[in-house]
């Protein structure tokens, strides 16, 4: 694990995800003491907006749980976690579950969703995490574990 923040950008983020836009919920993201922290900005509009809801646009549930797991993704990618032999194969990392999850609070466009991730535990061929969502100063959303299946990049 590197000791030192490490800072991606929204083309770090581009270059390495499997997710794309307009399916890509993180825009930037840094690693501070062992736990990834990110940022999407809701636009205005999203893809989706029209119909989530008419004359009422909010951002998924299901949307903020992926964007949680993305974050996790790119942890996983640039094998910034401790415990981690090697960066993950991106085209080798899936969602296997999530348990205790929550959102407590409707977000809309125009607005930050900070994002957090700390791994609990990674074993390969599972990462476990714990994930959160802060919106406006707002607890907004959570995943008491979050699990993924990886593999290494080959050597």
């Amino acid at each position: 694990m590197e000791s030192s923040t490490k800072k991606f950008s929204k083309e770090d983020i581009l270059a390495v995800m499997p997710q794309q836009p307009p399916f890509l919920f993180v825009d930037e993201a840094e690693v501070l003491d062992g736990e990834i922290i990110g940022k999407y900005k809701i636009k205005d509009p999203e893809v989706f907006a029209d119909g989530h809801f008419k004359g009422n646009p909010v951002f998924p549930g299901t949307l903020m749980f992926e964007s949680l797991g993305q974050l996790c993704v790119l942890g996983l990618i640039k094998g910034v976690f401790e415990g981690m032999e090697r960066p993950a194969d991106s085209s080798k990392i899936f969602f296997t579950s999530s348990e205790s999850s929550r959102c407590m609070r409707i977000c809309r466009p125009n607005e930050v969703l900070e994002l957090r991730a700390k791994p609990t535990r990674i074993r390969r061929p599972i990462a476990s995490f714990e994930a959160s969502i802060r919106c406006g100063g707002e607890r907004t959303a959570f995943i008491e574990k979050l699990t993924l299946t990886f593999d290494y990049i080959p050597q």
